[in-house]
């Protein structure tokens, strides 16, 4: 009777799945307006964009940056654009940082309902040019953070059985490139911290906790300045933006950009690794990280480009 069961709930999750494909996106939009929402790497690109966006749909908004005049500009457009925040000055490098933000977070604003861990950093170097230091920060800011701020807010969201966490991992996460072996790593690491999650609380019985992995490929937010492919033309931040607020809003578990790499994803499953070798090269991934240059600012140490 319990493999009946189970094999019942497949089936019922297959076919709502293929239901919802049929209703219309706009119809299924959930309302975040009582959610107080954390926004790591809010100083700047996707982070900035996503703040002044969600601000006029969501309670309050919780913004975290390392570079301090940057989240006060973010601050200022949040509040032309209607929205409250709170900001806060964090190094997520640095788990000491990271627990005395949470700590006056928690006592200036309360529980956090919604965390989007959107902050990364990328090295852009062979692996043999890496430094101990770029590859252990690497991991800090783009993995590490994720555990420490989870960890923190997370007993919250399950005593009431509600929550969301959002990822920021990327396309490399599932598909590897030249000078990308310690940012791909990390990526790889974060979505599997999502998955596992995902099913660590769904056996417990918290359903009501929610998740999204956003997977994207290049965005144009200057943290891949002078990387490139032959075919694939880079994300626009405003577009990237939208879908992961779409994505948040229907409780959308993965989302991939462009969707040409669901495809892409797919097909690497089935081919060999030789094959998957000379697709990566006709795709020009290969060579993507050439001329790599990253973002220049004044937080840079050490070789690494800014956050998302």
């Amino acid at each position: 009777m319990e493999t009946l069961k189970v094999v019942g709930l497949i089936f019922y999750h297959w076919f709502k799945s293929i239901a919802l494909f049929f209703i219309p996106r706009h119809l299924r939009l959930k309302d975040v307006s009582s959610e107080t929402v954390l926004i790591t790497g809010a100083g700047s690109g996707i982070g900035r964009l996503l703040a002044i966006k969600l601000a006029s749909m969501v309670d309050n908004l919780v913004l975290w940056d390392i570079d301090e005049p940057r989240l006060q500009e973010t601050g200022k457009e949040v509040q032309k654009a209607g929205g409250k925040c709170k900001l806060y000055t964090c190094d997520l490098s640095r788990k000491e940082s990271v627990h005395e933000t949470v700590a006056k977070v928690k006592n200036d604003v309360g529980p956090i309902t919604m965390i989007i861990n959107n902050a990364g950093i990328v090295v852009g170097k062979p692996i043999l040019e890496l430094s101990d230091d770029n590859i252990r920060r690497t991991f800090e800011v783009n993995t590490l953070s994720h555990f420490w701020i989870i960890r923190s807010f997370l007993p919250d969201m399950m005593k009431k059985n509600h929550g969301h966490i959002v990822s920021l991992a990327s396309v490399a996460s599932f598909v590897g490139s030249g000078k990308l072996t310690d940012y791909s790593a990390s990526k790889a690491a974060a979505y599997s911290l999502q998955e596992s999650l995902y099913l660590e609380l769904g056996a417990a019985g918290y359903d009501g906790i929610k998740f999204t992995s956003v997977c994207p490929y290049l965005i144009g937010t200057g943290m891949f300045h002078g990387a490139s492919d032959k075919v694939i033309p880079m994300l626009t931040p405003e577009y990237v933006t939208d879908q992961i607020i779409e994505a948040i809003r229907t409780d959308q578990y993965i989302l991939v950009l462009p969707r040409l790499f669901y495809f892409i994803l797919a097909l690497k499953s089935m081919i060999p690794i030789g094959a998957g070798f000379y697709l990566s090269k006709a795709l020009g991934g290969l060579d993507m990280m050439k001329n790599f240059s990253g973002r220049n600012n004044n937080n840079e140490r050490n070789g690494h480009a800014k956050v998302n």
